[in-house]
Formats: structure tokens, sequence, C-alpha cells
């Protein structure tokens, strides 16, 4: 680094900058990592003082009580000496600096030695969120979405580690050069939204470019890929390739004393699309609606064989369905989320088109059900008299359609296991 180039950013941390050297020192940050590294080591020591904090907020800098120049003592001894002077002069905080915030939870279960309450200030350390979501600020202006089971180190104002599990990553201007880390790779942001998966049991991290740019780095080969919007690649054993869709996962439901008819093996998704081998799955019931890009919305369709049941002898009928985890961002959806249950007539048969597929004009609305966008895993359905006097009127074929949008893209596709689903049962009415 040229002498220049630290004065920029050592008048920054001393809030001399004009318009014009601020835009320099971003072009600087943008370019140079020595001069990333540089503001990061002073950045550390800023946040071990007791009335200072990082910030790039230019309101948040000049409220710091402490009358000294940044510049006087980065000039007028080494680091290690600047430390000593504090510390005797009682300016030193023998405590972990503080470098994030929670700001939100949603039905959040944490494990961890961090505190987990919204407003928590954290300092290095791991985060394990086993359920739910969770919203997090770093002292840089960072913010990311953790979405449970997921497991999320922080490193420093300006890096964090995945571990496990999904995250959403919004980056402001000021924070460019955040580093989010992967045990496969490492993401360096240019200004922009992403989001990160770890699949810890099957090696795999993926990254997609919500808005913006990101460069992907696999240390193992010492490239780098850059990825603009709504790009996505997955790293696999030192591979780099395009991202896939993820499918669902476990869980059996308890049994009881009450006559069961499962779905059968009709039971498929459609895609408005009709890129069937690409986008949809037989282990699972893939729901999604979308007026961003409408081409990718889906339904479900089930079909009950009722011809062994005489369903006039039963008080009640439910409709049970298995909800597992699919691809996209529960972040980029509305916090509940609402299902539609239809009754249908028409047949359908295999490798059906979304044109030949009944439609919601020629079905019977039966009820409806939510799902907060916090879950992933879950039983859900309806039991009402619509649904009861469709069935004892000897029909068993239904339709799914989420009514709520994803409120951005990239939102989380509902599934619901099928009949080839390897852990969850799939749908299934139930006789009382």
């Amino acid at each position: 680094m040229t002498e220049e180039e630290k004065e920029l950013i050592l008048g920054y941390l001393d809030d001399r900058l004009s318009a014009s050297q601020f835009g320099s020192l971003q072009t600087l940050l943008r370019e140079n990592k020595d001069a990333r590294s540089f503001l990061l080591d002073l950045g550390t020591i800023d946040t071990k003082l007791d009335d200072f904090s990082l910030s790039v907020d230019q309101e948040n800098k000049a409220s710091r009580l402490i009358s000294f120049s940044w510049r006087e003592y980065a000039w007028s001894a080494s680091a290690c000496l600047l430390i000593l002077f504090l510390c005797s002069s009682g300016y030193f905080l023998f405590s972990e600096p503080k470098i994030a915030t929670i700001q939100s939870c949603e039905d959040a279960a944490w494990e961890s030695d961090l505190p987990t309450t919204p407003g928590s200030e954290l300092i290095p350390g791991t985060l394990k969120l086993r359920t739910g979501l969770a919203s997090i600020e770093l002292r840089s202006g960072v913010n990311f979405v953790l979405e449970g089971p997921a497991e999320v180190e922080l490193i420093s104002v300006m890096k964090t580690r995945l571990v496990a599990g999904m995250v959403m990553v919004e980056v402001p201007e000021q924070a460019i050069g955040f580093v989010l880390e992967t045990p496969d790779g490492y993401a360096i942001d240019y200004g922009t939204s992403f989001a990160v998966v770890v699949d810890p049991i099957k090696n795999v991290s993926s990254f997609e470019v919500i808005d913006g740019e990101i460069g992907v780095h696999h240390p193992e080969s010492g490239s780098e890929v850059r990825l603009v919007d709504n790009q996505t690649i997955s790293i696999e054993k030192g591979i780099v390739s395009p991202m896939k869709e993820g499918e669902g996962e476990k869980k059996i439901p308890a049994s009881a004393e009450i006559k069961r008819v499962f779905a059968g093996r009709n039971s498929t998704s459609i895609i408005r699309n009709d890129q069937r081998d690409l986008y949809l799955s037989n282990d699972v019931l893939l729901v999604k609606s979308t007026d961003i890009l409408p081409s990718f919305d889906r339904r479900a369709l089930l079909e009950f064989d009722i011809s062994d049941v005489d369903p006039t002898q039963y008080k009640k009928i439910r409709l049970s369905l298995n909800l597992v985890p699919a691809n996209g961002l529960r972040s980029h959806l509305p916090e509940e989320n609402i299902f539609a249950i239809y009754g249908i007539k028409q047949p359908w048969g295999e490798g059906l088109l979304w044109a030949e597929a009944p439609q919601i004009e020629q079905a019977e609305k039966l009820g409806t059900f939510s799902i907060p966008r916090s879950k992933q895993f879950g039983n859900y359905g309806i039991e009402n008299d619509a649904l009861k006097k469709f069935v004892q009127s000897g029909h068993g074929k239904l339709l799914i359609v989420r009514e709520t949008f994803e409120t951005r893209p990239s939102g989380m596709i509902h599934a619901f296991a099928n009949h080839n689903h390897p852990y969850y049962a799939p749908p299934v009415l139930e006789f009382y």
C-alpha cells in the first residue's frame, strides 16, 4: 500500500474525508485486498476502545467521545505499543469486541453459548440455529438471515463462516469486500445480496446471487468465478458446477386407530413452464406461486382410491400432508403462507402438462390451511364439512395451490412428501 492509500483509510477513521475522498476509498477497498486488511486490523483495535464502535455510518462516527486522532497514534507507534498505551490510559476493554446484534427471531430454537434473544450483542463465536429464522446484523452493516437448521461462525465485522445450513446475505455499499466462508470455498462480495447453502453431509457449498455480484473462490484450485444477478454455482469435491434443485427430508407420522387411504402413484406435480424433468420430482409434491417469474409456478394433484371405503360411515374426514424441506429462501416469503385445497373430478395421465391439468375454474374450493415461513417440517391439512361432503359423494381427486406469492425472487418452494419419499408418509385421507 502507498502512503496516500493509508492516508485515505486513516482519514476515514478520523472522520476527515470529503465526499470525493470517500468515493476514492470505496474504489480502493473494492480493488485492493491489502487495503481491506489494513482497515480491518485498525477496526479490530477500534472495537476494543471504551467509547469507540466500528461503524461505517458517518453520523455514528461523529458521536464518538474520545478526542484523539487515529492518524496521530497510527504513525507514532506500532499496533502493539498503541494497545499498551491504551491499556495504561484506561481506554482498553478487557472483553471480546461486540461485532454483531441479533435483530429478530421467528420460531427460533438455539444451541449456542452466545446470547440468542433479539437485541443481544454478540462477540466472535459460533451460533447453532436448530429451527426457525434469525436476522443478524454485523457492525459493518452486513445483514444476514439464518435459516435453521444451520451453524454459523462469527469471525469479524467483515468475515463470517457458514458451517452448515442456509443464509441470505445483504451487503450495503460501505461493506463491499465482506467475506462469507464455507467448508468448500468462500465468497467475496462486490455490493450485492446473495444466498449460500452448505450441505455438510454431501460436502457441497452452493452460491446464488440475488442482486449484484460476488466472487466465489475455490482455494484448492486457486480459481475464482464471478457471479451476477440470478447466477448460481455449487462446489462439490473440488468441482464447480451449476447448482441443482434440492429435495426434501425425513419423518413418518404417528399411527392411530383410524382408516387411512394414501395418495396413489398417479399423484404428481405440474409446473407452468412444463419442464418436468428439470424442476419436478416423484419424491415430493411441489407447490409455488409467484408473480415475479410465473413460469415457475407449481401445483400438486392428489388421487386417492376410495373404492374400498364407504365414506358415509364416518363422521370426520381429514386430508393430511407432511411438509418436508425444499429449495429456495424462506426469507423471501410472507410470514404466513396460505394454501387452498380444491376438489376436482377430471382425470389425468403421466407426464401431465400445465394446460392439460385440471384448472381452478373447473374445481370446487374445499378449504385452506397456512404454514409459517419459518417451518420446514410439520403435518398440515384440512378437516371440514366441505371436504367430507366432497369425498362422501364418491370423489377422491384434489388440487393444492399456494395462494400467497413470494415477496422476492428465489422464494422457497413448498414440498410435501409423495409416495416415493424415503422417510415421510405421502398425503393421506383419514377417516374417523
